[in-house]
């Protein structure tokens, strides 16, 4: 599906810069605050700036954009990498980071992915730390000797027609690109992955920058939900203003989407309001020194030059009010946005929930960048279960990229629901009222059904004792099948297993074998479980023979304190032998579980 291609490419790109806009803020406090014409003009302090603007920022985004792709030694990677196409230019290479760091992080990954298994035992440092400094090495010196100038090149070219548009008064016009993406969920992408590098480069050059303002204005979103307010019915009028206040002092703006979404027509009127209020601040000149994240009222105050603040708050207020002219007529029709879209209506009936299977344990709320709307609907379903007395329940927010494997229940708007695998989904319009989450908040008000595969790492069901012997692999299969059945792992994490083992031995000694999955099976892993089969004969692992096959699913590092609790439950030698040679499962169930 082409828009699920373009939300994913927009998340990698947004995922580059928003875990740094913490230091983007400070970069923009230290210039809106300390350089010449700030707010108290301090010399010595205001030395920060340039080299924050041209070495710490786009190593960050390189050093994250790497571990994102390539993990921590990625990050490592991508930020030496991108030291060649910073230093190489006189450019700030903001475009060359968000290059060269998925890059670096991809080639660790496929070099670490090419040596799994192959390096002996006391040379993994070795190769570990020598590999990772020569892919650095080498991405760095083809940066500074190439790509950096490539880059430089193509921003200089998007700069120069950023400033075109400027010049010809063209840049509200960007608002007709940029606010129908953003109800599709690309907001971050718009904001974080383009318009921010770009408004830094051209705020290293003017002290300022509009571009910091095209996406992130809260008024012609206000706009919208206070017409609802006003002239709407239902659902619609009662959730607005909520949604109205958070939009304003929050920044969260994925809060208007559903409004928009279950009446299109809407658009025009945040189109619009966008429009005046970026013609507004294009004949006054006013643009922030930094980003505003989140996009409100706040942190334009916050980013605006010194002595400006008032033409920041005029243009918020701009762009809200001719939204609400605009959005009444079109309100004042579908009062209650009744027979529009099903799938969007905010007035319609409650969603049916799901066929939920066993114990709700933990519930996360998702949305595309994981840290404004979904915290928001998470922290929101806390207090209804804290108001309802419902205990012992976790409830998070994660991006709907990102969801942890252990979720039993994802809760998402939906739009975003296609892009959820592997989980039961709850589909939502609205985070602040929805008739769904109200649903589920009755759910789990009854009593929880028992888990049918049973809690903890360990089930009766999942040990097998007195088999016959049989060939190493047949083990591996037959542990990894006891997993799949009881629900801890997907299909194929057997066979991933079985891949681990014949890249290195699992055998770790004693007549144990811990057979487990590839790092790259981690995704099939459910919940964490264990299965156990028990052979009086042993299995060959080689030269060595394995009385107890315990096969092991962790999610996340989990494995690691399974393994821990393994080894204290058998470090009594003379248990280890009973258990080895039991016919009893009851009694291996007592000594592990």
């Amino acid at each position: 599906m082409i828009q699920d291609r373009i939300q994913r490419f927009g998340r990698s790109l947004s995922a580059m810069v928003m875990p740094n806009i913490g230091a983007f803020i400070a970069w923009g406090l230290i210039t809106a605050i300390f350089i010449k014409g700030g707010w108290w003009p301090n010399e010595n302090i205001a030395k920060m700036v340039s080299p924050m603007l041209k070495y710490l920022l786009p190593t960050l985004i390189a050093f994250t954009a790497g571990k994102n792709v390539g993990g921590y030694r990625g990050g490592v990677a991508g930020a030496v990498a991108a030291m060649g196409v910073i230093i190489g230019t006189d450019t700030p290479m903001f475009l060359g980071a968000m290059l060269m760091g998925p890059l670096a992080g991809w080639c660790v990954k496929k070099f670490d992915r090419l040596v799994e298994g192959k390096v002996g035992a006391g040379f993994e440092m070795l190769v570990d730390n020598f590999s990772l400094g020569i892919i650095a090495m080498l991405l760095a010196i083809a940066g500074y000797l190439l790509i950096g100038h490539i880059v430089e090149g193509l921003t200089n070219f998007l700069s120069a027609g950023v400033n075109w548009m400027l010049a010809h008064k063209m840049n509200p016009l960007l608002a007709v690109l940029v606010d129908p993406a953003k109800v599709l969920f690309l907001n971050n992408a718009v904001n974080h992955g383009i318009m921010t590098p770009l408004g830094i480069q051209q705020a290293a050059e003017a002290g300022q920058s509009m571009l910091f303002l095209v996406d992130p204005n809260p008024g012609p979103g206000l706009g919208i939900l206070l017409a609802c307010w006003v002239f709407g019915r239902g659902m619609t009028k009662q959730s607005a203003p909520g949604a109205a206040v958070i939009q304003l002092f929050g920044g969260i703006h994925e809060i208007y989407f559903p409004y928009v979404l279950a009446r299109p027509i809407l658009l025009l009127p945040v189109m619009i309001g966008n429009i005046c209020a970026l013609y507004f601040f294009t004949i006054t000149g006013f643009g922030l020194v930094a980003p505003a994240s989140p996009g409100s009222l706040i942190s334009i105050i916050l980013m605006s030059p010194r002595g400006r603040t008032l033409v920041g708050i005029l243009g918020v207020l701009i762009g809200t009010a001719v939204s609400f002219l605009i959005a009444i007529p079109m309100i004042k029709s579908r009062p209650d946005f009744q027979d529009e879209e099903e799938d969007n209506d905010i007035n319609g009936k409650p969603a049916e929930l799901p066929h939920l299977e066993g114990t709700v344990r933990k519930i996360v709320f998702a949305c595309d960048a994981g840290m404004g709307s979904s915290a928001l609907g998470a922290t929101r379903f806390k207090a209804k279960l804290l108001k309802n007395h419902i205990d012992g329940i976790f409830c998070t927010n994660s991006a709907v990229d990102a969801i942890p494997a252990d979720a039993d229940l994802v809760v998402c708007q939906g739009t975003l629901a296609e892009r959820v695998k592997g989980h039961e989904v709850i589909r939502i319009t609205n985070f602040i009222s929805d008739p769904a989450l109200d649903a589920l908040v009755e759910r789990l008000k009854a009593p929880q059904p028992e888990n049918p595969a049973g809690e903890g790492l360990l089930t009766r069901p999942r040990i097998l004792a007195g088999l016959p012997s049989e060939g190493r692999d047949e083990a591996i299969l037959r542990a990894g099948r006891l997993l799949e059945s009881a629900g801890c792992v997907s299909p194929g994490y057997a066979e991933a297993m079985l891949e681990r083992e014949r890249l290195t031995t699992t055998y770790m000694g004693m007549g144990i074998a811990i057979p487990h999955g590839t790092s790259e099976a981690k995704g099939k892993v459910l919940r964490s479980g264990i299965s156990v089969l028990q052979y009086p004969e042993g299995v060959d692992f080689g030269e060595e023979k394995a009385f107890l096959v315990i096969g092991i699913a962790g999610v996340g590092d989990e494995h690691l304190d399974i393994l821990a609790r393994i080894s204290s439950a058998l470090e009594d030698e003379a248990l280890l032998d009973r258990l080895s040679h039991t016919a009893d499962a009851e009694e291996i169930y007592q000594a592990l579980k």
